[in-house]
């Protein structure tokens, strides 16, 4: 169902946005490990130590051997841009599909099957909205804990606070709307258990709203990670976060800031957040989801 949902989205022109931004991504993330295997020295174009002794001052403007310069601390900016790439889509996967079979799991057995219990998860979702994804990511990010804190982690915690919070929300009031229906009327009279008939009949139904609001918490995760990533708690691996960090930092000591070091991470994050954005948008156009 979620792999029907997600080819129906390529129907529209916000679905082909979403998907092209997405696959620039995907594209640049392989590339960047294949030319660093095979055409890019790594002493040079690593983009975590990688350092060209033969431009000065750093950070320089793009050039031939560098076609977007290099940042204050002499690394590639396009290697550390395409590099950037991996961790966000590691953590979108991950949060995506978390809040997937969280929102659908309990957003569907426990509004229908245990309602007492869903009194309390009710509550629970609604303090998770109120907190802060780059706050929480704050709190874990200090310490040891920075180290272990790896994007698919991100995606985990993110997708499991998005899939218990507002999706299931979203989920649970399509559930008890559906669940008045006659049909479901029909099948408890034939027999058919509770179980049965919320993973059968009434989770198909709910799918493209849980799809659709958990594309859309994506790029809230993909914020959140940049925002922690920015005050380095997301452990030591390439990210666009610390491009703004090293760009602003390091440059007002080193030359000034070259602002070619600050747009692509910029252009990046953009790129990433507007393709689950249009996905969403294009899920609900599909759908006729209008909450």
């Amino acid at each position: 169902m979620i792999i029907y949902i997600l080819k129906s989205t390529y129907k529209t022109y916000h679905g082909k946005i979403g998907y092209f931004c997405l696959g620039l991504l995907i594209i640049s993330s392989l590339v960047h490990t294949w030319l660093l295997g095979n055409i890019w020295p790594e002493n040079i174009y690593d983009p975590i130590v990688g350092f060209d002794i033969e431009m000065f001052p750093h950070p320089t403007t793009p050039s031939s051997s560098h076609f977007l310069g290099t940042d204050p601390l002499g690394r590639d900016v396009l290697s550390m841009l395409m590099a950037g790439s991996r961790p966000l889509i590691q953590l979108s996967i991950f949060s995506f599909f978390i809040g997937i079979a969280t929102s659908l799991f309990f957003g569907t057995t426990i509004p229908f099957i245990l309602k007492r219990t869903d009194k309390i998860i009710k509550e629970v979702s609604s303090s998770l909205i109120l907190i802060s994804p780059p706050i929480i990511l704050l709190i874990l990010g200090t310490g040891d804990f920075t180290d272990k804190l790896s994007p698919s982690l991100v995606g985990i915690i993110y997708g499991f606070m998005s899939g218990l919070g507002i999706c299931y929300l979203v989920v649970r009031s399509k559930v008890i709307e559906v669940s008045t229906q006659e049909f479901i009327t029909a099948s408890k009279l034939l027999g058919a258990r509770n179980f049965y008939i919320a993973t059968k009949h009434i989770m198909p139904i709910v799918v493209p709203y849980s799809v659709s609001y958990m594309l859309a918490s994506t790029t809230y995760g993909i914020l959140a990670y940049g925002f922690a990533s920015f005050y380095g708690q997301v452990g030591w691996t390439p990210n666009w976060g610390m491009m703004i960090y090293d760009a602003i930092t390091y440059g007002s000591y080193l030359g000034g800031v070259n602002y070619w070091n600050l747009l692509p991470p910029t252009v990046g994050f953009i790129l990433c957040a507007s393709s689950f954005y249009f996905l969403s948008i294009s899920v609900k156009k599909q759908f006729g989801i209008s909450i």
